[in-house]
């Protein structure tokens, strides 16, 4: 078979037909060849950088790094994208810094090892993710308003007539009342569990975090919980240990808590008990919600984090719920750098185990 030698000229056409910008450069890291698309996304002509070092086309703020990374590479060089998990920026002639990928290509050659490197501009996709997220704020926004507003006032207008006086409002009245309130309130909790995964799931979004006493959060909870748990004849009992405050997000700790806590209250029968408890749990504190309910059979176990999973029990006992509450749950925990343990035994119970690193 004729072997086939490639010149350079016909190497240099190859480069130019590529889509993206490229650069060769040798074991020196000198530029020994570009494309014609270096010119088009990052200004440089061919006779500007030929026999530059690469670093010319890297940040000010960044070439130091990147005399590091490069020379790791070289030293043992392989396919592969380049900064995976991190911002790229390349330099343009005109010191504008450009968000790029980056692909790096080995080739050994008789004269040494020449590295091919494919400069994507990403300017265009950010661009583009940057106005999918004002969409998304505008339908987050819009949907707070046009459902969160009236479902409100509904809630708002009935507990004015479950004020009245009997003779105003007739038992039957009083009954139909009581339903709208309790559908109204679960519809609200479900709209406020969707923008808040919505919220979460947004990569700008960060949390407040400041030192959260884990003790007050647990009574914020049970306060507001505690006529739930009197209305379903459970025992609620509150174990609480000295611990140093954890660095959270108030608010979405207590956010957790009740999500815990109405899980434990929902799935236990009459007469059982449910335990919340704050303690130490070494090099991070503890939250912990027992109950005494139907327990979590193994087949589930897996699928409990699950967006909109909810078990066969839930299902036939039409229990109320979207299975979005574990959910949200752990994208919160997970978001403060803790984590979210299950251990459970059918018909003995449940607990759900809260690690949170102290502040």
């Amino acid at each position: 078979m004729q072997e086939t030698r490639l010149d350079a000229a016909l190497l240099g056409r190859l480069l130019d037909a590529a889509p993206d910008a490229t650069v060769v450069v040798d074991e020196s890291a000198t530029i020994v060849l570009v494309n014609a698309q270096v010119t088009n996304v990052l200004g440089w002509s061919e006779d500007e950088l030929i026999g530059q070092q690469v670093e010319v086309l890297v940040p000010d703020r960044l070439r130091h790094d990147h005399q590091h990374r490069r020379t790791g590479f070289l030293a043992a060089p392989e396919v592969r994208p380049m900064g995976v998990g991190r911002e790229l920026f390349a330099r343009h002639k005109d010191g504008r810094e450009l968000p790029v990928e980056i692909s790096l290509s080995p080739l050994m050659t008789d004269a040494g090892v020449l590295v091919s490197a494919s400069v994507r501009d990403i300017s265009p996709r950010l661009r583009s993710q940057e106005e999918s997220n004002r969409m998304r704020e505008d339908i987050i926004a819009t949907v707070s308003h046009e459902l969160r507003t009236p479902l409100t006032s509904i809630i708002g207008y009935a507990e004015l007539l479950e004020d009245l006086e009997e003779d105003q409002l007739g038992p039957r009245a009083r009954q139909i009342v009581s339903v709208i309130q309790r559908n109204a309130a679960r519809e609200l909790r479900l709209v406020d569990d969707l923008l808040t995964l919505a919220f979460l799931d947004d990569e700008r979004h960060q949390l407040t975090l400041t030192p959260v006493d884990l003790v007050e959060v647990a009574r914020r909870v049970l306060v507001d919980r505690g006529p739930l748990a009197a209305g379903a004849q459970l025992e609620v009992r509150f174990e609480a240990e000295q611990v140093l405050p954890v660095q959270g997000d108030f608010l979405r700790l207590v956010q957790v808590t009740e999500n815990l806590l109405g899980n434990a209250l929902k799935f236990s029968e009459p007469g059982g008990t449910v335990t919340l408890r704050v303690g130490d749990a070494g090099a991070m504190a503890l939250l912990e919600v027992t109950d005494t309910g139907r327990g979590i059979s193994p087949e589930e176990m897996p699928h409990l984090f699950k967006r909109l999973y909810r078990g066969p029990d839930a299902v036939v006992a039409q229990t109320p719920g979207a299975g979005l509450g574990l959910p949200i749950a752990q994208t919160i925990v997970q978001a403060h750098g803790g984590r979210i343990d299950v251990t459970s035994e059918v018909g003995v119970g449940t607990s759900f185990l809260v690690y949170l690193p102290y502040a």
